[in-house]
Parts: structure tokens; sequence; C-alpha cells
């Protein structure tokens, strides 16, 4: 499963027009920034995650870090409430807050199974099979019974 970070920094908008473009300049110098959300920036590599933090510090900016899971495909079963859709329209979601599963198998009993986990389920990324689900960090275990109840494989990732 692929993981991607997201450095967000504080609101710039007190600080002077030179200040903000010399600070655009210094994030393009420190890392491959591969997309945006407002002030959140996403790279794909730890080092380029790690050289933003410490950007980010430097200057006195620094807001959060977030590890985030890209999706491929989101369908609509997308809740923004455990991530956002950047402003180039693409998906992501916390891997603080997310668990990423596949069920192996197609069979009526892995449909059955679905069926009654799709309540928990926070996202899911189709561009892949077997599909990539995600629910909430807290409601493995809860998955987890739910495949044993109707003998499915789960796979977390």
């Amino acid at each position: 499963m692929q993981t991607v970070y997201g450095v967000e920094h504080k609101e710039l908008r007190n600080q002077g027009s030179g200040f903000i473009s010399q600070f655009v300049r210094k994030i393009a110098n420190a890392a491959n920034v591969v997309d945006r959300d407002d002030r959140l920036c996403i790279v794909q590599s730890e080092e380029d995650f790690r050289a933003l933090q410490d950007l980010f510090q430097k200057e006195n900016v620094l807001e959060e870090s977030f590890e985030l899971y890209p999706l491929q495909s989101p369908t609509t079963t997308f809740n923004t409430d455990y991530g956002f859709v950047s402003t180039s329209n693409h998906a992501y979601l916390y891997k603080e807050m997310t668990i990423p599963f596949q069920v192996e198998n197609e069979g009526e009993s892995e449909k059955m199974a679905m069926m009654q986990m799709e309540e928990h389920l926070v996202g899911e990324d189709d561009s892949v099979s077997p599909i990539i689900y995600f629910a909430d960090r807290k409601q493995k275990e809860l998955i987890e019974q739910i495949a044993s109840a109707y003998g499915v494989n789960v796979t977390f990732l």
C-alpha cells in the first residue's frame, strides 16, 4: 500500500509578499511537491517529507504533518471526515485514522460479508483488483469479526 506525506504550514497572510515568494521558492528547492491542498504540501518520499518539515520548522510556520493513503480511483463511499480531495482533484485518506484491507475472492460469502462491512467503510480504491477498502482504524477488530462470521479471508495492508 503506497503512502505519501503531507506537511502543512501556518497561514501566511500576515507575512509580506517578499516572504511568501521566497518561501515558495524555498519549498520548490527543498522538495518535490507532487500535490497541494491549500497550505498542505504533498510529497512522495520520506526524504522530501523530512526536508519540508525541517524547512517549515526553520521558518517557524510548521502546522502539522501527516502520512496519507492516496486513492487512485475514489468511489462514492469516500468519507471526507477521514481525508480530503486536493486542489488537483486527487483523494487522500489519513493513515492514522484509517486501515486498508482487501477481501479475497468474490463468492457469495464475500458478498454477504461486504454488505455488512459496507456501513463501516470510509473509502474504496477500485483501481486495483481485489479492491482496497478502508475502514476507521478503530474498526479493525469489527472487520475481522465480520469476516470470521462469514468465513471470509481479509488481508490488512
